[in-house]
């Protein structure tokens, strides 16, 4: 059979169309079907060449982080924060070996603008890590080859500066001073100020304040800071301060005047030694005993209750602390009983996500030890002039916890409190109601009552109107009742 030339031609022409139709879609089929290596072998300059770039380096590091989320930073003010989310699993020589493989793809494709994304994550790795030098040179070679769009310029300015706080400056600093872990300076160290006013805390902190690195001898200096104010905080990996506590200095502040160095130096000392009851003990009966070694220096102690809580599938979500009495003890140990204590009702608290619905503090509806509870103790000490030297607490809870986390025993929980632990409080309101005048229900009620167990604010007056119907009122009982009152005589003036 003959095929007329111009036939011919015209299947010639189509074949051609759709190679060429499909050699232009053929990088995007690359990409989406994961061939990386090949679109960038074949295609380098097309527009899926820096994506696959990227994803190349998302294949290394997977979920790791660069590393931020193994620090700690502790303000000299007291307070302490995580420097942020990610995989802390992963010791040196795992991270070691990724940033060596993220170098080899640098070497492989080259220092160009399309690699600055895969060389800025590198650089953080090792920023994170430790190794400064190689940290530095890499920031300094983004800055250079541009890439706007794909990575924070304010971020990589912040990160660069503090690498470049480590070399010799000229002039007098405007504070300074060393970072000690018992009598030892700590070298490579993040020292970060925030002024004292400055309510705002960003986490992870690091690249939102002025920060710079200790020296070799622990030493740190800030140049050209504002005079005024300011909180001085540390940042080192977790595991270096596990077993010790930031003593309070004289000051908790520093005060930069703009004419000489103000001085801040950064102590950690042993922690105070909790003995009893120890982690995961159970607590039966109504005597709840603590129980600590003496600390050298101390004058006196106070004690502090944490009531721990998990997520609905077991994993610890966070903590509520609260000063477990005003008491100073002068001895070693203190008795309480768990009955008066769980009169107490001062946890209160309220959260709300789309995936959990509203979450109420238990241990501020059914008392400070609830039966059925898991609560973390720490004791605090104190020198004569109620300087607080330190405290068994540390600054890990939940799965790392240095204080001890005991439990309550599950006897005397009603269908209500077990409810109440459940999260499931339209039904807990039920069964508490099916009791009548119980004292424990009433109690509960009110609460729930007061703080709402939808996202909308709870109702004072239905609060109200359960406490009044105690029989036997004790003395935070009374409390509650006159701040009702008080409350609900507000709105009716609005």
């Amino acid at each position: 059979m003959r095929l007329k030339v111009r036939t011919l031609a015209g299947i010639l022409a189509a074949l051609l169309l759709l190679g060429w139709f499909g050699y232009r879609e053929l990088p995007s089929f690359l990409y989406h079907q994961g061939y990386y290596q090949a679109l960038l072998q074949w295609f380098p300059g097309h527009d899926y060449a820096r994506p696959a770039i990227n994803r190349l380096a998302m294949d290394i590091t997977h979920e790791t982080g660069m590393g931020e989320s193994g620090y700690i930073f502790i303000q000299s003010s007291g307070g302490a924060s995580s420097g942020g989310s990610g995989n802390t699993k992963l010791d040196r020589e795992e991270r070691a070996a990724i940033i060596n493989k993220l170098e080899e793809l640098l070497a492989q494709y080259g220092h160009t603008e399309q690699m600055s994304s895969v060389a800025y994550n590198l650089a953080l790795m090792h920023f994170w890590m430790g190794n400064w030098d190689r940290s530095e040179s890499l920031l300094q070679e983004v800055e250079r080859l541009g890439g706007e769009g794909w990575i924070s310029r304010e971020e990589q300015a912040a990160y660069l500066a503090i690498l470049e706080s480590r070399h010799k400056q000229e002039g007098v600093p405007s504070l300074e001073g060393v970072v000690r872990i018992g009598d030892k300076p700590v070298p490579n160290a993040f020292v970060m100020v925030q002024r004292a006013d400055d309510s705002t805390y960003y986490s992870p902190p690091l690249t939102h304040y002025p920060a710079t690195i200790t020296d070799e001898n622990g030493r740190y200096r800030f140049y050209d800071i504002d005079p005024g104010e300011y909180d001085v905080a540390v940042g080192m990996p977790m595991e270096k301060i596990s077993g010790y506590y930031m003593t309070e200095s004289e000051s908790k502040t520093a005060l930069i005047d703009g004419k000489s160095a103000a001085v801040q130096n950064m102590q950690f000392v042993p922690q105070v030694i909790a003995v009893s009851p120890g982690r995961n003990e159970l607590i039966q009966g109504d005597e709840l005993t603590l129980q600590w070694k003496p600390y050298e220096g101390a004058a006196y102690y106070k004690l502090n209750l944490s009531y721990m809580y998990r997520d609905r599938d077991g994993k610890y979500r966070g903590a509520t602390t609260i000063g477990l009495t005003d008491e100073r003890y002068t001895g070693d140990q203190a008795a309480f009983s768990i009955r008066e204590l769980n009169r107490n009702y001062n946890m209160n608290g309220k959260s709300y996500s789309q995936s959990e619905g509203v979450v109420l503090n238990t241990a501020g509806l059914l008392g400070m030890l609830f039966p059925g509870g898991e609560f973390a103790w720490s004791v605090d000490a104190y020198d004569e002039h109620d300087r607080k030297l330190s405290s068994s607490a540390g600054y890990f809870l939940l799965e790392d916890a240095v204080t001890p986390i005991f439990r309550t025993a599950e006897e005397g929980l009603s269908e209500g409190d077990r409810l109440v632990i459940a999260a499931r409080y339209e039904e807990a309101v039920e069964a508490y109601k099916r009791e009548g005048d119980n004292d424990h229900a009433l109690r509960v009620l009110a609460r729930l009552a007061d703080q709402g167990i939808g996202q909308g604010d709870g109702d004072p007056a239905e609060a109200l109107a359960y406490m009044e119907r105690i029989q036997e009122p004790g003395g935070s009982d009374a409390e509650f009742i006159e701040s009702l009152r008080e409350r609900i005589q507000r709105k009716k003036q609005v």
